[in-house]
């Protein structure tokens, strides 16, 4: 069962091909039991890093969200080195669910970085873990280009323009009408954050899957995307739940403990950003 459902799709996503083991044979991808999994990992895990962050005295402000971003950016974009085959034998490090063990341990790193930085008056908390992000991100991205440029195959250079583009107007447009809204605060910093990584998402979905050939590879949107045949469903969906998501988290701010809602609030962004990194980086290359 752990094979087939957990540990084979990550093997097999390395090897670029199913794999068996003892008769039972894995695929790559992402599936209802590891996607239950991962999620349930995810919730189980609020609680610690809300205790390591109090133990830090880290303030749980849009600084420290912003400072987390060039972190998140990195990560999404060695997911994409990964796809292109460039990593080697270090590639099963930046499969999933992995990666998300390389990124959270670089994270809580930098944290205790910028907790000394602070005591020591070097720097804040969130400039600290963003100069450690900063430089994992442009090397990453960096490196992906640099393949592109050496690699017979022509850049889509248009693709990562189109993506950020399109969630750079759709986080413009949500910032002009969250202003007509009285008595809710729907543009906190960390809502921007939050709707820029998952429209950044959404419209490498929409741009792959329309004019790319691409599918989503979520199961939940990918099954949506099965039973409307629509190429823009994921864009769509998740244009439609984030709303929702923003406009409860809003209406709860000032009833919800604040470090619980600056968590959840953090989530739903960091949730979408790496996947519109990866995305973007892999149908430029024409991974």
């Amino acid at each position: 069962f752990i094979w087939q459902y957990l540990w084979g799709p990550v093997v097999a996503d390395a090897a670029g091909q199913p794999v068996v083991h003892e008769g039972i044979r894995a695929v790559s991808g992402y599936n209802p039991v590891n996607t239950v999994t991962y999620l349930a990992a995810v919730g189980y895990s609020l609680p610690g890093i809300r205790a390591y962050l109090d133990h830090l005295d880290v303030s749980f402000d849009a600084r420290l969200a912003y400072g987390f971003a060039p972190i998140i950016v990195a990560g999404g974009a060695m997911r994409a080195l990964e796809d292109i085959g460039v990593l080697g034998d270090y590639a099963v490090l930046f499969i999933t669910p992995t990666i998300y063990f390389v990124v959270a341990v670089v994270a809580v790193i930098a944290l205790g970085v910028g907790a000394v930085a602070r005591d020591r008056g070097v720097a804040s908390v969130p400039a600290a873990i963003a100069a450690v992000g900063v430089v994992w991100a442009v090397g990453a991205v960096g490196w992906a280009f640099w393949y592109g440029a050496t690699n017979p195959e022509p850049l889509r250079l248009w693709v990562p323009v189109a993506t950020t583009g399109i969630a750079l107007g759709i986080t413009g447009l949500y910032y002009w009408g969250a202003g007509a809204v009285k008595g809710v605060p729907l543009r906190h910093p960390l809502f921007l954050l939050a709707v820029f990584g998952q429209m950044w998402d959404g419209a490498q979905n929409l741009i792959g899957v329309t004019f790319l050939g691409y599918s989503p590879k979520l199961v939940v949107t990918n099954l949506v995307y099965q039973a409307t045949g629509f190429s823009g469903s994921t864009f769509v969906l998740k244009l439609l739940v984030t709303g929702g998501i923003v406009w409860y988290l809003a209406d709860a701010k000032a009833e919800m403990n604040h470090t619980w809602w600056w968590l959840m609030t953090f989530f739903l962004g960091a949730i979408g950003l790496p996947m519109g990194v990866r995305g973007s980086l892999r149908m430029m290359l024409g991974v």
